[in-house]
């Protein structure tokens, strides 16, 4: 009977600890049973189903923009070479480099001489023309003035002053300083050489191409010195003419290409000359001076005067090194522009001016 009692009891035991055991069990996830899907970012306003939940709408907040993580490189990092740095140049019209504010304003006076011709075309006026291109380039520019050799010539040949060639340093200095020339152009060309050919077997036209090789000398005209020589070449592509005078407009285009080769280096030098002028005739309160609308004067731009300055010569190389400025005299006001460039001053400072005087411009 005791040993019913104690078998039935333990019966009755195992059955409340096995719906113990099933009761924790089922808090557990099943095995197979599907993982919720995760949504990482939910635009506003966007009904998202999840399996086995409800429908939800929600808004996730924008994550913190974090830097990238850098992993860890085994080979060092190579070293950036300093970078190096340039100054800009402020641009100047037409040329560079940049020049002083007083240099821009006022034109320089040139005489350009025929060139001599040494090429293999004798009976051409080869010289005659490229002096004739490089007067016009220049004047393009509207930073020079240039002087016809002939006018120059007629004018001396009046004040009696005679002279075998305008090259000649005492005939430059002598038109620095009677007629405000800055500087005398020379030069040669060389090396012209002309192809030549028919257009097609079945055409007479002719085809022409040329080559040219020039050189320029520029000549500060207070000292009569040689200041640089410059030398420009053509190519032969660029200077294909046809049909008649093909062979001329070749050499030409070729002369051309050789100038604007030298044209910038050349005007660069010349506005390093000093502008100066003189003085034409002197009535009363009245300063008449060699310069006007063609070298850049305007009405009000004032103007001094300067007693001549006096020229230094090397003493052992009997080479000069250009003048000094003498003692200032007065100043005047430009009050008029007449003729091709010429002016009248009004005495506004200063007395006893002379036709010898240099006039310079007070714009520093």
């Amino acid at each position: 009977m005791i040993r019913d009692q104690r078998y039935i009891l333990f019966i009755f035991i195992c059955l409340i600890a096995f719906l113990l055991l099933l009761t924790a069990c089922s808090s557990l996830p099943l095995i197979g049973k599907k993982k919720e899907e995760k949504v990482d970012k939910l635009p506003e306003g966007k009904t998202v189903t999840v399996e086995g939940m409800e429908k939800i709408k929600g808004v996730n907040p924008p994550k913190p923009e974090s830097p990238p993580s850098k992993k860890p490189s085994s080979q060092p990092a190579p070293k950036k070479e300093p970078e190096t740095k340039v100054a800009s140049i402020p641009p100047r019209p037409f040329y560079s480099p940049s020049l002083p504010f007083f240099q821009v304003g006022f034109r320089r006076k040139v005489v350009i001489l025929d060139f001599e011709n040494k090429t293999t075309y004798k009976d051409e006026k080869i010289g005659e023309s490229v002096a004739k291109r490089l007067s016009d380039k220049l004047e393009a520019t509207q930073r020079v003035v240039t002087l016809d050799r002939t006018v120059i010539s007629e004018m001396f040949h009046r004040e009696g002053f005679t002279f075998e060639s305008l090259i000649d340093p005492p005939v430059m200095k002598r038109a620095y300083q009677s007629l405000g020339i800055q500087a005398f152009v020379s030069g040669t060309v060389t090396d012209v050489s002309i192809l030549s050919s028919k257009a097609s077997e079945t055409s007479d036209e002719e085809v022409a191409f040329a080559t040219a090789k020039v050189e320029i000398r520029l000549i500060d005209a207070s000292t009569g010195n040689l200041l640089k020589s410059f030398i420009g070449r053509s190519p032969i592509f660029g200077t294909k003419e046809s049909g008649e005078y093909s062979r001329s407009k070749a050499v030409i285009k070729a002369i051309d290409f050789s100038l604007d080769e030298i044209l910038e280096p050349f005007l660069r030098q010349i506005d390093l000359l000093d502008w100066t002028t003189t003085i034409a005739k002197i009535e009363g309160d009245n300063v008449y001076v060699n310069a006007g609308k063609l070298s850049g004067l305007r009405i009000g731009d004032v103007l001094q005067i300067f007693e001549p300055g006096q020229e230094i010569i090397h003493p052992t190389a009997k080479f000069s090194l250009g003048w000094t400025t003498g003692q200032l005299k007065g100043a005047i006001r430009v009050s008029e522009l007449f003729g091709v460039d010429a002016a009248i001053g009004k005495v506004v400072q200063g007395q006893g001016f002379s036709l010898n005087d240099v006039v310079k411009s007070t714009i520093r």
